[in-house]
Formats: C-alpha cells, sequence, structure tokens
C-alpha cells in the first residue's frame, strides 16, 4: 500500500511539474528570450552539435570554424556574433559555438539527414529513458532493489525534478554522459573492466562531468592490476580509436577544440558551487583541498573488490564532489547526483532526523513552488524572475547531500 500511495505521489509530482513547464516556465522563457528580443528561436544545446556535425560530414567544414559559428549564430539570433570580450560580463552573449571534442560527430552522424524538428521532438524522450535507466543502473551498483511500484516512483521524481527537467528541456548530453557513467560504474562492479574503460572513453564528450570519476577508476586498477588492466586499457584504446577518427576528418582538430574552450570560458563564464557560495579564493582553495581528500582516500582505497561496498562509496563520494568543486553551476548537472541519492534513500532509517526533514523540504520545495505558481500565476510578459521559484533551492542539493553522506550512521552488523 505505501508504494502505491509513493506511486499516485510521483504521478501528482510529475503532472504538477509538467503543468508549471508548459503553463508558466516555457511561455515565461519564450517572452524573456524570444518577444524580448535576445533570440531569435529558443534551439536548445543539441543544435550547434547537430550543425556541426552535420556541416563536417556533408560538406566538409569545420564546426569549430568562424562560417559555421555564423551559421549557428544565425538560427539563435538572426545575426552573427562578433565580439570582444573585454566589456562587461553582463554585455556578452553566449556564442553557441561547437564546443565538444570532434569525435561527438561519430555519435551524432545517424542524424545527419534527420530534420531537426523531429531530432528536437524525440531527444528528450531518449534522454529520458536513458535518465530513468540511470537511475535502475545505479540501484543495481548500490545494491538495493526496491519493489518495482517503487522504483517507477523514483523515476518520476526524478525526471520531474527541476534539475532533471531543465536537461531535457535543453537536450543535454550531460545526461547522456552520466549514463555513460552510470554503465561503467555497473560494468566495473561485474568486472567487465575492458566494456567500462570503452564506456569511459566515450563519456570524454564532457570531459569536466567525468574527469574525477576517471582518476578514481584509474587509480583503483593500480590496486590490482593484473586483474584490472583491461579498465585502463579499454579507455586508452577507445580514446585512441575517436581521436583518430577525428583526426581523419578533420586533422590538427585538438588545437581548434582547445582554442574554442579558451572563448568558452570568456564567452560563457561559469564556475563552481563551491567558489559561488566562498567567493574564488576560499572556494578555490577548498576545491583543492577536497580534490587532495579524495585522491588520498582513492589511493587508499585501490585494493577494494568492485563489488564491495568501499567502491561504491568512494565512486559517490567522486560524483559528488564533481558537482562541487568543477565548474558545473547549471543544474543539470546533479544528474551526477544519482549514485550519492540512491544510497542516501537506501539508508534512510540511517540518516539523522534533522537530515531527514531538511531532505524532505528540498525534494518537496519544487512541486509546492510549481502547484502555488499555477493557482496564481505571475506575469507571463514581464522580466521578473518569479516563475524561476521552483529551482530556487536548486544550488544547496549537493551541499545537503555531501552532508547527509557524512552524518549518516554506521553499518551495524
Amino acid at each position: 500500500m505505501r508504494n502505491w500511495l509513493w506511486l499516485v505521489l510521483a504521478v501528482t509530482a510529475s503532472t504538477i511539474s509538467w503543468a508549471y513547464m508548459h503553463r508558466v516556465l516555457l511561455p515565461w522563457e519564450y517572452f524573456v528570450n524570444v518577444q524580448h528580443g535576445r533570440l531569435k528561436e529558443q534551439m536548445g544545446d543539441l543544435y550547434p552539435r547537430w550543425v556541426g556535425t552535420r556541416e563536417l560530414l556533408l560538406n566538409g567544414r569545420n564546426p569549430y570554424g568562424k562560417e559555421v559559428s555564423h551559421q549557428i549564430q544565425m538560427a539563435f539570433y538572426g545575426h552573427p556574433i562578433d565580439q570582444s570580450y573585454d566589456q562587461p560580463i553582463s554585455e556578452i552573449i553566449d556564442e553557441q559555438r561547437f564546443a565538444y571534442p570532434l569525435y561527438v560527430v561519430l555519435l551524432l552522424a545517424p542524424t545527419v539527414h534527420a530534420d531537426f524538428a523531429v531530432l528536437e521532438t524525440w531527444a528528450p524522450l531518449v534522454l529520458a529513458l536513458l535518465t530513468g535507466i540511470s537511475l535502475w543502473i545505479c540501484l543495481e551498483v548500490a545494491r538495493w532493489r526496491p519493489p518495482p511500484l517503487a522504483i517507477a516512483a523514483l523515476v518520476l521524481f526524478v525526471l520531474s525534478s527541476p534539475q532533471i527537467a531543465q536537461g531535457l528541456r535543453l537536450r543535454q548530453f550531460g545526461l547522456f554522459v552520466a549514463f555513460l557513467l552510470a554503465l561503467a560504474g555497473w560494468c566495473v562492479t561485474r568486472e567487465h573492466y575492458f566494456v567500462a574503460g570503452i564506456l569511459l572513453a566515450l563519456s570524454t564528450i564532457k570531459p569536466q562531468m567525468m574527469a574525477l570519476c576517471l582518476l578514481w577508476f584509474l587509480l583503483w586498477s593500480l590496486g590490482d592490476w593484473k586483474k584490472r588492466w583491461l579498465l585502463p586499457a579499454g579507455f586508452g584504446i577507445a580514446l585512441a580509436v575517436l581521436s583518430g577518427a577525428a583526426e581523419l576528418l578533420l586533422p590538427g582538430w585538438p588545437r581548434y577544440f582547445i582554442a574554442g574552450l579558451e572563448a568558452y570560458r570568456k564567452y560563457f563564464p561559469t564556475t563552481s558551487p563551491l567558489r559561488l557560495v566562498l567567493g574564488n579564493w576560499a572556494g578555490s582553495a577548498l576545491s583543492v583541498l577536497v580534490v587532495a581528500v579524495l585522491l588520498a582516500l582513492a589511493w587508499r582505497s585501490r585494493r577494494v573488490a568492485a563489488d564491495s561496498p568501499e567502491f561504491v562509496q568512494t565512486l559517490a563520494l567522486f560524483l559528488l564532489s564533481t558537482t562541487l568543486v568543477l565548474p558545473l553551476l547549471t543544474p543539470f548537472n546533479q544528474v551526477l547526483l544519482l549514485l550519492p541519492v540512491m544510497l542516501l534513500l537506501r539508508d534512510w532509517n540511517r540518516l539523522p532526523r534533522l537530515g531527514r526533514v531538511a531532505f524532505n523540504v528540498l525534494a518537496a520545495w519544487p512541486w509546492i513552488a510549481s502547484l502555488a505558481l499555477l493557482a496564481h500565476p505571475p506575469r507571463l510578459d514581464s522580466l521578473s524572475r518569479l516563475p524561476l521559484l521552483p529551482a530556487a533551492l536548486a544550488l544547496l542539493f549537493p551541499f545537503l547531500v555531501s552532508w547527509l553522506m557524512f552524518v549518516r550512521q554506521p553499518q551495524t552488523a
């Protein structure tokens, strides 16, 4: 009966989230971005990658080049963007360039002849499916098997959260990378090391999301090299194949990619949650300390078995730390918290009462705020940020999960 109740609550939350998105958020975003003149059209994060892939594979044009960038900008803004970066940050425009490693075109190659309107319609459904599978994989990695109704409720809660809903709305590759990392973790716990290495290589399409986890996997491989060498071998071979194929398509592509990253830091400046909260100096110092402690923990734990609780716990800490110390402030990056959150829910009775209350409040806030906005709709032809209220507390979530991970009571024998 309790599982049915959770499923009903999850369906209710999803309905509220869907109604809020279509009746409040999307109309307000259209007014702010399109009617107010910032954009010609809201194209999402998939469009620049898709155009770059088409231009390279069909027309042989450099996707990092100015001509392709201007083509993308014409769709977003109706005019090309040529700007200097010495003006105030508030006046710098996101240039919407092709800013991924070139081998992402190998993943998008099957879509080059598709109509983008069709691709744009199906992409959120595919990403939602992959995110649901990622959650199930995290449950398997955590060795926790709730009843099917409870799993369905968890999937609905996750997909209707502001963080994941944003990723789906933007057609963000970050959700796909999170799926690859979850599947790589599952493969390691089942000792499919070579396949795990290949998945990690594929996840480098967004290196900032997987870099810390890669360090953990590589250090862990050193703990039993005779048995685990297949993991770094799979990673190295797959990355060499991807990079080599990209080199054949566009000789010298790494220099274009690095130059694009340098520009990206200027036209789309971002930061980490720690630096945002503590300031650049204190946040950077604490970030270095966190990474140093993680690496020390990884070295100490390098000999643990792949199916041990210690391995899963360390992997969860690396995923959690990624959302705190790296420049991943945009909420959809919190998809990396799936494994840590599943561990907390599995160990719910080991959490302090205050922690459980705080988690429930923070988790329920988006749907409470969405319901309030549906009951008393704000002006949708205004620049007021009130329609963003359901996502107002999203920044706190990684900090809350971090605290709960460390205040869990030890497992009793």
